[in-house]
């Protein structure tokens, strides 16, 4: 495979649809030839590197005082801090013609009014002295219909023109928290503008992360720390089961390298924060089983050598 010059393309768009169209053309499936096909995915691989090297996504201490780029608040949910991966955003795009008035900034179908260009003749008289002729042109302000809009166009406010939103992935770095601003590069997302992104942190009914640890708070019945072997928490990677006898120490419950993903990395630990749950009102038959259980309890001969 020949040395592909990076400068014939203007953006890395440009280069990943080449690397597509390249890709499809010289696979073995398709009748490729193999070594070649091996060659573009190594070319593609180097320029990911470097691509990814130059134009680092990256945690900033702030957004600078001046200077052209887009702004925008980042809402994350505590998994997507703690795992990282891939988040799509919408992010403001290049200035197009308003669909909503074509154009002209004005409402369609709103008030009119004459023409004061024409005077709502929807033309205009020109007259040319030299040759004694007299024309009629169409009035360029009201296109020849002798009256024009006076509302704004509700879209875009009267300019003709609105910037339409459009999606980008961005990688979510490691290590985030609340109040945090990342800083996108512009060639990241193929924009005009670099990007900074203000994290915000969407609650969570039983996760938190402090430091560089997740926490896991619960409430646990009585009756399942006693009548169960195991019981059921919630992970970042879903539902797991432990053992109940982990709810008879002193909390909170340590599971190592189990919480969020770190920037080198490793991974911080789940902390498991219950509480053993006693209902207020316990109805009196209830009490009775409860009370000849412990009766049972207390005469068995291990329970009293516990005593000791």
């Amino acid at each position: 495979m020949s040395e592909i010059n990076l400068k014939n393309f203007s953006s890395f768009e440009e280069i990943k649809q080449y690397f597509r169209e390249q890709a499809k053309k010289l696979h073995p499936d398709k009748g490729g030839d193999r070594e070649e096909f091996l060659s573009l995915l190594d070319w593609y691989q180097k320029v990911l590197e470097r691509f990814e090297k130059k134009y680092e996504i990256e945690v900033v201490n702030n957004c600078p005082l001046i200077g052209n780029y887009l702004f925008s608040v980042l809402e994350l949910k505590v998994e997507e801090i703690a795992l990282g991966g891939k988040k799509k955003i919408q992010i403001m795009g290049e200035e197009v013609i308003c669909p909503a008035c074509n154009g002209t900034g004005k409402k369609r179908n709103g008030i009119t009014k004459n023409c004061g260009f024409c005077k709502g003749s929807g033309s205009i008289e020109y007259k040319d002295k030299r040759k004694n002729i007299t024309t009629y042109l169409t009035c360029p302000y009201c296109k020849g219909s002798g009256s024009v809009l006076i509302e704004k166009c509700e879209e875009c406010k009267g300019k003709g023109k609105k910037r339409v939103q459009r999606e980008v992935y961005i990688d979510i770095p490691l290590g985030l928290k609340e109040g945090d601003i990342i800083f996108v590069p512009k060639e990241r997302i193929d924009s005009k503008c670099d990007l900074y992104l203000e994290v915000s942190v969407i609650p969570h009914p039983y996760f938190t992360l402090k430091d560089n640890n997740l926490i896991y708070r619960c409430k646990i019945p009585f009756w399942e720390v006693i009548l169960k072997e195991e019981i059921t928490i919630h992970t970042l990677e879903g539902k797991e089961r432990i053992p109940s006898k982990l709810f008879t120490k002193t909390p909170p419950i340590v599971i190592k390298g189990r919480g969020p993903f770190l920037k080198n990395g490793k991974r911080g630990d789940l902390l498991i924060d219950f509480q053993i749950y006693i209902p207020e009102r316990i109805p009196s038959k209830a009490k009775k089983l409860i009370l000849q259980a412990v009766n049972i309890i207390e005469s068995q001969k291990n329970f009293q050598k516990e005593q000791e």
